[in-house]
């Protein structure tokens, strides 16, 4: 499933990034890379994502400025702005989940199939990089083991 988060004024560009199998959606946000403070007095309520906004976490965030939450299917060209809390949410497969920070009218910048795509595109990428780096890894041990033997078979010969 897709997450997306739109840090609105904090900072730059909408980053979507994937969660495999989250039990909420909360849980989403974390698989995905992003680390997430609750409000300390409210079980659920976001307060940070990625530590932004800098504020107190002790009680309710401010309604003017706050982190929504919105839902969409992996198809949807619009966001739906979630009845249920990212505690209480249960994500399926397919999703996309958004947060973004701002006075809550606002739903991330990115539209859920554009976000979808790109996770797809990100998810893609990093499978590519990573087969490069074992392709790499094994080559090293290639030559590592062909010196080895080289060197054996020279001490042997002396």
């Amino acid at each position: 499933m897709t997450v997306v988060v739109d840090f609105g004024s904090l900072a730059a560009d909408p980053a979507p990034g994937c969660a495999a199998d989250p039990a909420n959606g909360l849980d989403a946000l974390s698989q995905a890379g992003y680390s997430v403070t609750e409000v300390a007095s409210i079980r659920g309520m976001v307060c940070r994502i990625d530590e932004l906004p800098e504020s107190d976490c002790g009680s309710a965030p401010s309604a003017k400025e706050y982190w929504s939450y919105w839902r969409a299917g992996s198809d949807d060209a619009e966001w739906s702005y979630s009845a249920v809390g990212g505690a209480n949410a249960r994500p399926e497969p397919g999703d996309v989940e958004g947060w973004s920070f701002g006075d809550g009218s606002t739903p991330p910048d990115l539209a859920p199939d554009e976000a979808a795509d790109a996770a797809e595109g990100a998810e893609a990428d990093a499978d590519q990089d990573s087969s490069f780096t074992w392709l790499i890894a094994v080559a090293a041990i290639a030559v590592i083991a062909g010196l080895v033997i080289w060197r054996l078979r020279r001490d042997r010969r002396a």
